[in-house]
């Protein structure tokens, strides 16, 4: 048997060799030997456990040095993020858990702080949005009171106009008439410069042409310049392109305010209007405009003022002169929209020059021209149209059914909603002009129930919002509930003209 080393050792010293015949000797030995061999594994086991133990030890100790670092790091950043959060606190902070407890106590007031001036601004915003919505909300409802009357001022002076009146009486209305596009011009700048300020222009992406609409503005603006007995000139390059893509409505804003202006500004001489073919870039053609005159000029000090909201060079001016002081505010701003600025020279007793250049992108089609007068009644008939006019203001349905015979058009009329979608479904009609405002059902409600009646006709039949709201959104609402077109009041009878025959389906005859 192997005996444990030390125990063979005593054995071999100590114990006769006979003894080990014994069996109560060797039972003896036998335990003994196994007393030392769990003794050993005990030793074993106890230095495994030791050294374990020690290793466990080294990394927890350091670990702990790790975290300490870490917490003086920490310390360190929250005295520097408290210092910068307010420079005039004094911080004498050691490392203690009670100064940690102060710093966070510190940082809690501060997001507490923050907190409540998050829901301040909150509610700041939220009154900001009601406002800009009251504000949005007045301007909806004035432009329409204003622009309903308006719209039978301009449309009745039309009529009387070209119905061979005396003498004395086509001057009173030649008045009539010149005054009330002045109050429009001036409501129409207020409302724009609202929609700008707002952030709410869109801008158009159609096919025109250049020169038809420089051509138009100036037919549009003859009248007032031949009243004061000077001439409005185009120099316009024949490389023009035939057809470029761009938004003319607001084009023709921008020129219309310069060259109106370049007009009330001049007493003797000429207005020109000048576009020049600057290059190409690209799939875009570069036009320059310029607009010059022979008017009053601006002084050299006041030529940084006159794009200033609700500004002019002088009292003066506005008290001779009149206008809003919005027209070049709007043109600038329109033209910075459209990643252009305006550059002004100006002597005053010769003249001012008014500049800007304008990227278009190249139209493939080719437009024949199609430029205007205001003479309406010389305007191809629309005789077999037959449409429906959904209107509740009993003036302009006067006014409506006047140019309608004008025009050859049968026309009914519906006094409000209910009654209209009530004609649709029982006579067949080319078109509706629907009014937006009316009783009963107004002019979206009227549309969507049009749009889900069970018939292709139904959702096919052309409509087009007619009304005295201006408002961006309202143009939107429109389209949105599925009217085709818009048409704003007071209309241009071409402009209305030219919606009938496009969406009617017949062609117009001499």
């Amino acid at each position: 048997m192997d005996y444990h080393y030390l125990l063979a050792k005593q054995i071999r010293k100590m114990l006769p060799a006979q003894y080990l015949q014994d069996d109560a000797i060797l039972q003896f030995l036998s335990a003994v030997d196994n007393s030392f061999k769990n003794f050993d594994k005990s030793i074993k086991l106890a230095d495994h456990a030791f050294n374990i133990s020690e290793r466990e030890y080294l990394a927890a100790t350091d670990d702990l040095k790790q975290q300490n670092e870490i917490k003086k790091r920490s310390i360190k950043q929250l005295k520097e993020a408290i210092k910068a959060l307010n420079p005039d606190v004094e911080l004498k902070i050691s490392d203690s858990d009670d100064d940690l407890i102060h710093i966070i106590s510190f940082l809690q007031e501060r997001i507490t702080k923050a907190k409540e001036l998050e829901v301040e601004l909150i509610q700041s915003k939220e009154l900001a949005e009601k406002a800009a919505m009251a504000k949005a909300q007045f301007l909806s409802i004035m432009s329409h009171e204003i622009r309903t009357p308006m719209n039978a001022v301009i449309g009745f002076t039309h009529l009387l106009i070209h119905q061979d009146p005396k003498p004395e009486q086509k001057e009173f209305l030649g008045f009539l008439k010149f005054s009330a596009e002045n109050l429009l011009v001036l409501i129409n700048d207020i409302l724009d410069f609202s929609k700008i300020e707002a952030g709410k222009i869109e801008f158009e992406h159609v096919d025109f042409s250049i020169t038809d609409l420089i051509k138009n503005i100036r037919l549009s603006l003859l009248q007032k310049a031949n009243e004061k007995n000077i001439q409005i000139k185009l120099m316009m390059d024949h490389d023009l392109p035939n057809a470029i893509i761009g938004d003319p409505v607001r084009l023709g804003q921008i020129l219309t305010n310069l060259i109106s202006n370049a007009v009330k500004f001049t007493e003797k001489g000429k207005v020109t209007i000048t576009a020049t073919m600057a290059g190409n870039d690209g799939d875009k053609s570069i036009i320059d405009f310029e607009v010059a005159d022979t008017g009053i000029g601006i002084m050299p000090d006041k030529i940084d003022h006159i794009f200033d909201s609700f500004s002019q060079a002088s009292t003066d001016t506005t008290r001779k002169y009149g206008g809003t002081g919005l027209g070049l505010t709007i043109t600038k701003r329109l033209l910075q929209l459209l990643g252009a600025d305006i550059k002004v020279k100006s002597e005053i007793g010769t003249g001012s020059v008014f500049s800007f250049s304008l990227a278009f992108k190249k139209s493939k089609r080719h437009l024949s021209s199609t430029s205007d007068s205001d003479e309406f009644y010389a305007l191809k008939s629309l005789k077999g149209t037959r449409l429906l006019i959904a209107e509740d203001n009993q003036i302009n349905v006067i006014l409506a059914k006047h140019f309608m015979k004008q025009w050859d058009v049968e026309c009914d009329v519906a006094e409000n909603g209910e009654i209209a979608l009530m004609l649709v479904q029982t006579r067949d009609y080319d078109m509706v002009l629907m009014d937006l405002q009316m009783p009963e059902m107004d002019g979206y409600q009227t549309t969507t129930a049009i749009r889900n009646l069970d018939g292709e006709k139904y959702k096919n039949l052309p409509i087009i919002a007619l009304t005295a709201s201006a408002m961006l959104d309202i143009q939107d609402m429109a389209f949105t509930v599925g009217m085709n077109d818009y048409v704003s009041k007071p209309f241009n009878p071409n402009e209305l003209h030219r919606k009938i025959a496009l969406y009617s389906g017949h062609n117009t005859i001499v």
